[in-house]
């Protein structure tokens, strides 16, 4: 293995190790709004507030405030001559892009907020996730509509409802768009946007003096402590259970001597404590 590739894999394996990695984005122009987004259409503001697509810090009609923070991206009557004429489109969609995240192969769950009022069979809200780092969208690995009636009546959500979407281990990569028609005199929020994957450590302090290497590793991956560990599992990045070893010892030893090169996932448990890390086999 030459001396690029070992450092590739050190790289991976030193960015990996972090608390459970979030991608956010709440609007608040906070340093934790990480998780960068565009909109098909520029945000705006026309006729005196009627028309409303972009961010918001006061009420929108009966949505009184953001979810969180002090701002969310509020709509009302977006089937306007603005957006006409922006798109070039009778009735154009309003779309929110989220930037790719990269899971590396790790389970994760998006979630985010939504709040309509006054909402009716000819409007519509779903989210698109795909699997790809790509940036068209001819194509997606999964959609749901968040609401779509084709009842008559008005329709309003129960205050700010959390949607929520577990992405399954595997992948590399993920992104999401959220789609909007509305149309009429109704008002729509969204806000706290995240996706997060799964929970690793940055510091090996949740179980006292823990460390472990060599990591890559050809074979042996030997995990330390100053408290006694009880169990090591491995699992791929399937989610499946590899390796699991019983130790009750301050020092464990494992063998991934037969196993393809690739990424694991280890997860130690000491007593009432558990932490997982990534493990290279190279």
């Amino acid at each position: 293995m030459n001396k690029t590739t070992l450092t590739l894999l050190f790289l991976v394996a030193s960015s990996f190790i972090l608390k459970a990695q979030v991608s956010k984005q709440g609007f608040d122009n906070s340093n934790k709004d990480s998780w960068g987004y565009t909109s098909n259409i520029p945000f705006y503001s026309k006729n005196n507030g009627t028309d409303i697509w972009g961010k918001l810090s006061k009420a929108n009609g009966r949505i009184d405030r953001a979810f969180s923070g002090t701002t969310y991206i509020a709509g009302r009557d977006l089937d306007n001559a603005y957006s006409e004429s922006v798109t070039g489109k009778a009735s154009p969609e309003h779309i929110l892009m989220f930037d790719t995240v990269n899971l590396d192969g790790l389970p994760a769950e998006i979630t985010f907020r939504v709040q309509y009022v006054g909402l009716d069979s000819g409007d519509y809200i779903r989210y698109e996730i795909a699997y790809d780092d790509d940036t068209e969208w001819d194509t997606y690995d999964y959609k749901e509509d968040i609401f779509k009636t084709n009842q008559n009546g008005r329709y309003n959500s129960r205050g700010w409802e959390e949607v929520k979407y577990n992405i399954p281990s595997g992948h590399e990569y993920a992104r999401m768009r959220l789609i909007v028609y509305q149309n009429g005199n109704a008002y729509l929020g969204f806000d706290d946007f995240q996706i997060k994957t799964a929970t690793l450590s940055s510091k090996y302090d949740a179980i006292e003096g823990f460390s472990f290497g060599p990591n890559p590793t050809e074979d042996i991956v030997t995990f330390r402590a100053n408290v006694v560990l009880d169990h090591v599992a491995v699992y791929n990045i399937l989610g499946r259970e590899v390796i699991r070893k019983d130790g009750h010892a301050t020092s464990m030893d494992v063998d991934l001597s037969a196993f393809p090169k690739g990424v694991y996932i280890a997860k130690i448990t000491a007593g009432t404590i558990s932490q997982s890390l990534k493990v290279i086999k190279k």
